[in-house]
């Protein structure tokens, strides 16, 4: 309990950080901007607000209104308070940051669940078919493929699934909503190099375990192949794949940035990246914290989850 505590702590900290860096971040950039030179962050936030060719005085009263006028230091408190109330508004439709993130959070989990599936559905029949049969020829090609697959950019991945199976096959819808007939495409273009990775890694745990003790003497036992495999090296082998898996699921939920976007799969990443091409601040910094939140939240699951599934991990 005390070194969840700690974690717990620790945690809070690194959410703090994550928040400084981010407010301070996005009020040095537009300093650096050449293309708007002599306006202070304040007055391009309030432009954003109120458009670019705005008169003056409207931009002082946005700027009052929004405390933008206010020293650095007070305006990060307001931050901070806006965002635990959840009172933190959005500058393009004044809606509220968290419950933006909220509303597009099931349609992320839905995407997130699927493409995690994909991982496992494909990886462990891939990395139990191959470890059984290292060193092989077929052992080897898969593991050329599977470099390829993971290399793909999703970006590209994505377009080539999106024109080939979509426009021009027409075997799947090409995007456009989150709902079920939608979902194929993006959560292929997910698994596909999720699958691979996780392959080749359960493969390399794979090829670890069957060398223990425990593993000869169930084959001196008269046990099968299959047997040794699926009930005595698969569990062991997936034991260092959690800590993975938690955080990939993390980043996960935090917004699958271009696959939402290509598929105009209404979740946080699509938020995320029209909050920034929109120049929303608020809105940045709420999918930012968001994301930190997830990371933070994962590490804390995937230390109670590993000291559980794993005797050897002392539990405090």
């Amino acid at each position: 309990m005390k070194g969840l505590l700690k974690q717990i702590g620790w945690s809070l900290v690194t959410l703090w950080l994550v928040s400084l860096i981010t407010f301070s971040l996005l009020f040095l950039v537009p300093l650096l901007r050449p293309s708007k030179p002599g306006l202070t962050p304040a007055d391009i936030m309030a432009q954003t607000i109120a458009g670019a060719h705005t008169d003056p005085e409207t931009i002082a009263n946005i700027k009052r209104d929004r405390g933008l006028d206010r020293p650095l230091y007070v305006q990060y408190g307001m931050f901070v308070r806006d965002a635990l109330t959840n009172n933190l508004k959005s500058y393009r439709n004044s809606d509220f940051v968290f419950s933006a993130i909220a509303r597009r959070f099931g349609n992320t989990l839905i995407l997130a669940l699927t493409g995690l599936s994909l991982y496992l559905i494909f990886a462990i029949p891939i990395g139990l078919f191959t470890a059984s049969r290292a060193g092989s020829a077929i052992d080897r090609f898969t593991l050329f493929a599977c470099v390829i697959a993971f290399s793909i950019p999703t970006f590209w991945l994505a377009r080539l699934l999106q024109y080939y199976l979509g426009y021009r096959w027409g075997a799947f819808h090409v995007g456009g909503s989150a709902s079920l007939a939608n979902l194929p495409l993006p959560a292929l273009t997910l698994g596909v190099g999720g699958a691979a990775y996780y392959a080749r890694l359960l493969h390399a745990n794979l090829r670890g375990v069957l060398s223990q003790d425990y593993i000869r003497a169930a084959r001196a036992r008269g046990l099968g192949e299959k047997k040794v495999l699926w009930n005595h090296a698969l569990k062991n082998a997936l034991i260092p794949l959690v800590a993975i898996l938690g955080m990939d699921f993390a980043s996960l939920l935090s917004g699958l940035i271009f696959t939402e976007k290509i598929f105009a799969w209404p979740g946080i990443g699509s938020l995320a990246i029209d909050s920034v091409q929109n120049q929303d601040t608020p809105m940045i910094l709420g999918t930012v914290m968001f994301s930190a939140l997830m990371v933070v939240l994962a590490n804390i699951a995937v230390d109670i989850a590993y000291r559980i599934i794993d005797p050897r991990v002392r539990l405090d």
